[in-house]
């Protein structure tokens, strides 16, 4: 016979997703017993030692029995003070709170306190006044420690999944009770971030909020027949000065239309984002007309036209914007009307501004040796753009100076060649302003650096020297992958730091060598060498020295072990040394690459665009980042620049969710 399996073998033949139900399942069973006891938590464990129970279910037993003992005798219109057992005769107890949680907030407040009436026990009695010789029902006055029961919730949360799956009958779960209010309104709801750190403005006044006065004309929503003037009522823009006229406009109720004279109605029509209304008789006599938004020239709504406006310069796009609309019920312009308005008013309005934004900084460039950095952005991912925006940024002001959009169909449908005609057509754009080019700055593009040395022979052409450390790095892991160069592995990072270092203080191709180079006798514990590796070049190290009682977190290599000449090949390559003049004067694109990431917010690469449209936003895009580049930063309270948030890990937060 076969033994049977430990375990849980009923568990084990689910699926993921049927455990991951189980196991949401279990957790909403335990999450109806959760206690909140927010700041009395102390008291509650002190007492609970204090009376030497174990379990925190033990002392809510004892705190529940002893709180049965002593209730005391209150009449039939009552409420217990425990919320699970109203009494019998109090229906208008358990109506009041049903109505408290489908009707909302504002208009629970309106509609009268639900407990009002109520009293409970640990609630002081007021003094009787001088007309207290009659039996009244009593006003009661809460004691400074009383928390309403009628007002609680109530949260059981096992401290730990340990005891899921033991065997052990006399084993039991630990759980954190918590008691709070039930009604938070006005407790604002904000993420862990924001609750760790509290914000800027936490410690300014608040400034009350007058209370709006409501008037008998005015619709109010008070219960759930109701909800449906506040959700299936339609929604309008209405420009302020609109609506003043609207009020102060006298209409009257009869037709003045000779012969007629019939009672006037009001029709509503909506036409794009404005609506009309039109006093108009049985006869079809219009009397009055008016409309919510003002009228441009061809009949055009000035709602319309902001709205578009305000979809194409905040980087939206029309169809989430339009579903936001109609989710309000809100009139909104045809999508036709969005594409006509933003081919012949909108964009031509961002060529202009863009042509403007270029003369103030032509001019204010004119005499400068500029240093430019220059990188291309596809429009989508992958090997399937169909446009690419070049970009040249002027490295001391980091503004960018020019933009050029190139379209597939340009290069004969090849992404390849984009990025260098986008380039060509960027130097011609700045040569012809009149500008002075001293040095460009781009990544290891090989035709683009075959037309620097072409045409453009007198700039200096450097390359990004993130680019070159962050390949440096690929070689060094490629080459520790072997099991006999492993050593070289923890010595890549040290490697890569190095490189930068000579990158920064090296003036020449002879002093970068000389101090590059020895980073092969410094990974053998060789500090000092016979013969420097170029005339201008050293024989040491530049660090300090180094005991022998120094703490090291890696061993030094042997001199021609596997792992030093796998490094020797890396760092004497011939093709690597060649291209060493590119980055001796420290240029970055970091900045460039920066506003790439800003370009996200007005040209998304999960979203196709017309080229117009697409030259557009790209402008756009440079337009907010030049606006902005000089912009002060964020100050911390004690006047430090704010760098970055460092997050502190609550004991709670384990698992990202």
């Amino acid at each position: 016979m076969a033994s049977r399996k430990r375990g849980r073998p009923f568990g084990a033949q689910l699926t993921l997703s049927e455990r991951k139900e189980r196991k949401r399942k279990s957790e909403r069973e335990r999450s109806r017993e959760k206690i909140f006891i927010g700041e009395h938590s102390e008291r509650w464990n002190r007492l609970k030692d204090q009376l030497k129970f174990t379990f925190n279910f033990e002392l809510a037993g004892f705190l529940l029995d002893r709180y049965d003992q002593s209730q005391p005798i209150v009449e039939h219109d009552v409420a217990s003070s425990t919320p699970m057992h109203c009494q019998a005769g109090s229906p208008r107890l358990f109506k009041e709170e049903f109505m408290q949680q489908i009707i909302s907030d504002i208009s629970a407040a309106e509609s009268g306190n639900a407990a009002s009436d109520l009293g409970v026990s640990g609630v002081e009695e007021l003094e009787p006044g001088p007309s207290s010789s009659k039996k009244s029902k009593g006003t009661f006055k809460y004691a400074s420690s009383f928390l309403n029961p009628l007002e609680l919730s109530i949260d059981i949360t096992e401290e730990s999944d340990a005891f899921e799956g033991s065997d052990d009958e006399t084993s039991y779960p630990s759980f954190n009770i918590s008691i709070g209010p039930r009604d938070v309104t006005g407790i604002e709801d904000c993420p862990c971030e924001e609750a760790v750190f509290p914000r800027e403005d936490d410690d300014e006044e608040e400034v009350d909020k007058e209370e709006a006065e409501i008037g008998p004309s005015i619709c109010r929503v008070l219960c759930p027949d109701d909800y449906d003037q506040l959700l299936d009522s339609h929604t309008a823009l209405v420009y302020l000065q609109q609506l003043k006229a609207l009020a102060l406009k006298k209409v009257d109720p009869l037709c003045k239309t000779k012969g007629c004279g019939g009672v006037l109605d009001i029709g509503i029509k909506h036409i794009g984002s404005a609506v009309y209304l039109k006093w108009i008789c049985p006869n079809s006599h219009v009397a009055e007309t008016w409309c919510s938004q003002p009228v441009l020239n061809r009949g055009l709504h000035g709602g319309d036209l902001l709205i578009s406006s305000a979809i194409l310069f905040s980087g939206n796009n029309f169809n989430k914007i339009e579903l936001f609309a109609k989710i309000l019920h809100m009139g909104f312009p045809s999508q036709s009307s969005f594409t006509k308005l933003q081919r012949k008013y909108l964009v031509p309005a961002v060529d202009d501004l863009w042509e403007e934004k270029q003369e103030e900084m032509t001019a204010e460039m004119a005499d400068k040796d500029l240093v430019l950095l220059g990188n291309g952005r596809m429009d989508s991912p992958g090997h399937c753009a169909q446009y690419c925006t070049y970009t040249f940024m002027e490295n001391d002001s980091k503004k960018v100076i020019s933009v050029k959009t190139m379209d597939k169909r340009e290069t004969e449908q090849k992404n390849a060649n984009l990025e260098k005609l986008g380039f060509i057509r960027g130097m011609q754009d700045v040569r012809e302003r009149g500008l002075q080019v001293k040095e460009v700055v781009t990544d290891a593009h090989l035709q683009i650096g075959a037309v620097m040395k072409k045409v453009y022979k007198e700039v200096k052409h450097s390359h990004d020297i993130w680019h070159a450390a962050k390949n440096l790095g690929k070689k060094l892991i490629a080459a520790g992958q072997d099991k006999n160069c492993r050593e070289l592995l923890k010595w890549s990072k040290d490697i890569v730091n190095h490189f930068w270092y000579t990158c920064k203080i090296a003036n020449d191709l002879d002093e970068f060598m000389g101090i590059w180079a020895g980073v092969l006798h410094h990974v053998v514990g060789e500090h000092e060498w016979f013969l420097p590796y170029s005339d201008a070049g050293p024989s040491s190290c530049r660090h300090n020295p180094i005991s022998e009682d120094t703490m090291r977190d890696k061993e030094w290599m042997k001199k021609g072990s596997p792992p030093h000449e796998a490094l020797r090949k890396i760092v004497l390559d011939k093709r690597f040394l060649h291209n060493i003049p590119y980055y001796l004067n420290f240029r970055s694109t970091a900045e460039l690459e920066s506003y790439h990431n800003h370009m996200l917010m007005y040209s998304s690469k999960r979203y196709a665009y017309t080229p117009p449209v697409y030259r557009a936003r790209s402008i756009l895009a440079a337009l907010d980042y030049n606006e902005n580049v000089n912009r002060e930063p964020i100050m911390n309270r004690d006047g430090t620049i704010r760098k970055e948030r460092s997050m502190i890990m609550c004991p709670f937060f384990y698992k990202k969710s």
